[in-house]
């Protein structure tokens, strides 16, 4: 009767550390976001972003490059972070100015 107890607790903690830990994701996310992230700053007219570095790991998009100007850079970001499933968008762009 013991031995009955000790594997059921055992296979209840069990349960709870695999419900607990496993996170259902999508494995194809990530490459869909930067899709839509990279398509919407080429459709930008107003503003070149097509040069941009987009990278996105676990929702989180990652902007690397150069613009012109702080609008540029968050008109960037916000576009990035209007892509639906972004959970966040970290930036390091580096704003200079355009070279004559």
């Amino acid at each position: 009767m013991l031995a009955h107890v000790r594997w059921h607790v055992l296979g209840c903690i069990l349960m709870v550390v695999a419900l607990g830990c496993s996170t259902v994701r999508d494995p194809w996310q990530d490459a869909r976001i930067e899709s839509e992230v990279k398509a919407r700053l080429v459709e930008e007219k107003n503003a070149n972003l097509t040069r941009l570095g987009v990278v996105s790991r676990r929702a989180v998009v990652y902007l690397s490059g150069t613009v012109t100007s702080t609008d540029e850079k968050a008109l960037a970001e916000r576009l990035a972070a209007s892509v639906p499933a972004v959970s966040r968008v970290v930036s390091t762009l580096q704003i200079r100015a355009p070279s004559t």
